[in-house]
């Protein structure tokens, strides 16, 4: 009993702990790696600030809502345009794909002037009046979902879940093929309401671990843990009815940004279906740079995000 006792409090103050990163960090990670994170995004903004001489600027809707809201939707005519000639050019090459549906090659190298164009108009500014500083594109992975089996499940990131990384990153997708319901436009789900969740998903998946038989199931297998916490969000977000947002585009060239500990799922299509799309993380820098700079690297994932000694200097 008095083992129990001090089981509840010590998991009522793991979660109070939880919360307080979740608040302040936007992240679950250690409180001293946020530090190290957040003392160098306020550099940036510093040094970003003195080269710009621009204390104040008005900041434009998208950047206001994705503040608010932790994602937001935007596109125009060029990037329309752009992501159209990306499609056009995948279609003509042979065989582009490998066995998970990654694109083989640097897209950030083999599209690199369409995607420096998209950037010039809209991302670049959008992404600079977020963070207050520039910044520099951590990875980026272009493939395509589809489903050619009616009996296929969603899986991995296709199920409820938040990536659990650095608080300051931005997840950015640019939509090469249109995106509706049917082709599997990711779900997104408020960071208020995010953080309410991911706040009881870690009470609960201590408690569960704590009383479960097959302990060793939780600790030595990641792939289960991780599902057990996809199937938690999942009945949270069912038993409440939480609203999600899932953006619609019936043109190419939809750019969907949104925060990486937002709670979200996505890329599970309608048999027959397809999605192709770019997925970008990018972070704040203390170093100022052009776009063919930016895109003048091959951007492949190493990782999924950077350790603080891999940040820019």
């Amino acid at each position: 009993m008095k083992n129990k006792i001090i089981n509840g409090f010590n998991d009522k103050l793991s979660t109070l702990r939880h919360y307080i990163k979740l608040f302040f960090f936007k992240s679950p990670m250690s409180e001293n790696l946020s530090l190290l994170y957040l003392f160098y995004d306020l550099k940036a903004k510093i040094i970003f600030k003195f080269k710009k001489f621009e204390l104040f600027k008005t900041k434009t809707k998208e950047t206001k809502e994705f503040k608010k809201y932790g994602f937001t939707v935007f596109t125009n005519r060029i990037i329309r345009k752009e992501c159209n000639s990306i499609l056009k050019k995948i279609k003509s090459l042979d065989d582009p794909w490998d066995s998970t549906n990654k694109f083989k090659d640097s897209a950030s190298e083999i599209f690199k002037t369409q995607l420096i164009s998209i950037f010039k108009n809209g991302i670049d500014e959008f992404i600079k009046s977020v963070f207050d500083s520039d910044y520099y594109i951590f990875y980026h992975s272009l493939y395509k979902s589809e489903r050619l089996t009616k009996e296929k499940s969603p899986q991995g990131s296709q199920l409820w879940h938040a990536d659990g990384g650095p608080g300051n990153c931005i997840n950015l997708m640019i939509c090469h093929s249109h995106i509706d319901e049917s082709n599997g436009s990711m779900k997104i789900i408020e960071w208020e309401e995010s953080k309410n969740l991911l706040v009881k998903l870690h009470y609960d998946y201590k408690n569960l671990v704590r009383n479960t038989l097959s302990i060793n199931d939780f600790k030595n297998n990641r792939i289960f843990s991780r599902e057990i916490k996809c199937s938690l969000l999942k009945k949270y977000i069912e038993e409440k009815s939480i609203k999600y947002f899932q953006p619609e585009s019936k043109n190419s060239g939809a750019i969907f940004a949104f925060r990486n500990n937002c709670v979200h799922a996505g890329g599970f299509t309608e048999f027959g279906s397809e999605r192709i799309v770019s997925i970008m993380h990018i972070y704040p820098s203390i170093n100022r740079s052009s776009l063919d700079e930016k895109f003048n690297k091959l951007h492949l994932k190493t990782k999924p995000y950077p350790l603080f000694q891999d940040l820019p200097k």
